[in-house]
């Protein structure tokens, strides 16, 4: 499948601009092994209750001495994941677990992700941040962020199915950890305008307005965090846009890492991905799979594929990333991208999606 061809028939739009193109995006399914790293913080809010993790870990397979290694180390399923979770459950007798859980989640848990998202300029970039890389957080719910008038909404909708009995807690976990986190995040207090669950628990609504600090809907289709506009252009603190859109390149190389059932191409772009702002021959691509460029140009073919065709895709991505979370001049982006001069990169972005990248940025706030 060629490069125009993989934006058309993949990924999300992602602006109003250009003729119906579409997001070139990685393969919906994704590993979710990573999640592994989302134990800790939970063993340590469980400790400070007066749980041995051993007992936190029963049935799960795992060892303390598992949890500091690499994740790519360990094979860690859902399986393992929901019993870790019933057992906190069944241990704390508290059906409310994931309210507290969910503030031991700092930003600083999500490694890269969270980097990208304290360096991002506005809250709004960082929301878009989460939601091009969600996959990266602990969630096992799908992540958007959607700016509509006054209000901006952190939405979490069905994805991998959760059980029924961890329903209330995946829920009430990842909304805390969200509020959290954009707390810790802003010089500003982030004040909730309204939240909606999943989950019905209409009967403990005091419980969770109080928690919160708004209203809440119970049973809905989806869960949302919903905030006032106004504080989604506020400056972050440790804003930095090309810090950012270092991390965020590496965010990506992550996701390419975790695509279930890699191919060849996905191993070439993981290579052209690998150093930030750095974009490498094809003879320094086969020379890191142990073979002749003209190899690496037929096992492509094969699969359809071009060492250019992959590269312009890369190089896509990045660009509207850097263009809808970043506030980095043009110049910087096209040096970013590897293009000598900024109008090489314009002429290139309008090739691929239709308008200038300035329009693009305009419409992707």
């Amino acid at each position: 499948m060629k490069f125009g061809q993989n934006l058309l028939a993949c990924g999300r739009s992602h602006g109003a601009c250009g003729p119906g193109r579409k997001q070139y995006g990685m393969a919906r399914k994704v590993d979710t092994t990573h999640h592994i790293r989302a134990i800790p913080p939970a063993l340590d809010a469980m400790k400070t209750m007066g749980f041995a993790p051993q007992d936190c870990l029963q049935g799960t397979d795992l060892r303390l001495s598992d949890l500091g290694r690499p994740g790519a180390d360990i094979d860690f399923t859902l399986e393992q994941e929901f019993q870790f979770h019933r057992n906190l459950l069944a241990l704390s007798d508290n059906p409310m677990l994931g309210l507290l859980l969910g503030k031991s989640y700092l930003l600083e848990s999500y490694g890269l992700l969270g980097y990208a998202f304290m360096s991002a300029p506005t809250l709004r970039h960082a929301l878009i941040v989460l939601r091009n890389y969600g996959p990266l957080t602990f969630t096992l719910f799908q992540v958007n962020f959607l700016s509509e008038g006054n209000k901006g909404t952190l939405r979490l909708s069905p994805d991998i199915p959760v059980p029924d009995d961890l329903l209330q807690y995946y829920v009430d976990r990842d909304l805390t950890a969200a509020v959290n986190g954009g707390r810790g995040a802003l010089r500003v207090p982030l004040e909730p305008r309204h939240i909606q669950v999943m989950h019905g628990t209409q009967r403990l609504r005091n419980t969770y307005e109080r928690h919160f600090g708004c209203s809440i809907s119970f049973s809905a289709e989806c869960s949302e965090l919903q905030l006032d506009a106004s504080l989604l252009d506020v400056p972050m603190p440790l804003g930095d846009s090309e810090t950012s859109a270092t991390c965020q390149q590496q965010c990506r190389l992550l996701l390419a890492r975790m695509r279930a059932g890699s191919t060849f191409v996905d191993k070439v772009r993981g290579l052209i991905l690998a150093r930030p702002g750095y974009f490498p021959d094809i003879d320094y691509v086969a020379e890191r799979l142990n073979m002749t460029s003209r190899t690496l140009r037929r096992r492509l073919s094969a699969e359809d594929s071009s060492y250019q065709d992959i590269l312009a895709e890369v190089r896509y991505e990045l660009a509207r990333e850097y263009l809808a979370t970043s506030t980095l001049p043009m110049e910087e982006i096209s040096t970013l991208l590897g293009y000598s001069a900024p109008g090489n990169f314009s002429n290139a972005f309008k090739r691929w999606h239709g308008c200038s990248p300035r329009a693009f940025r305009q419409v992707s706030r």
